[in-house]
């Protein structure tokens, strides 16, 4: 009487889907973070390098600005890396959890209440079981 429950569900490939994509998209946009920081490093660090007469005390605050500007933007890029992970890790829970409550409500309808209307129907059909099931009541003692 029971039933066979297929090990793979197609309803919910849709956020497994979204998980490989997102595990894919996140490399994809920590390299655009650092490219950006790049960029703006390069942009700071551009009056470093022509012939401009800068004090030794501007260079290294353009410099430092330059640093603080690419390793900023490498530090975003490995945030948002970690958070698109975290959320593609979610999808995933989503998809088992909802599985795991389809299959638990398919085993339980196959086995549990069946189970249930066999007992239901044995206590209606013996003598004793209506006599469990329907009690006389007993009335309180007026005073």
């Amino acid at each position: 009487m029971s039933r066979t429950i297929p090990p793979s569900l197609p309803q919910y490939t849709g956020l497994r889907r979204g998980r490989h994509t997102l595990r894919l998209l996140g490399p994809v946009v920590q390299l655009g973070f650092l490219g950006l920081g790049f960029a703006v490093f390069l942009d700071k660090s551009q009056s470093l390098l022509s012939d401009a007469q800068f004090t030794w005390g501007e260079r290294t605050v353009m410099g430092a600005v330059a640093l603080v500007a690419l390793g900023g933007s490498a530090m975003a890029g490995w945030v948002v890396g970690v958070m698109i992970r975290i959320l593609a890790d979610t999808f995933e829970a989503m998809a088992d959890a909802a599985e795991s409550a389809r299959r638990t409500t398919e085993l339980i309808e196959g086995h549990v209440v069946p189970a249930l209307l066999r007992i239901a129907s044995a206590l209606e059909q013996s003598p004793l079981g209506r006599d469990r099931i329907e009690p006389a009541r007993q009335r309180p003692a007026r005073p």
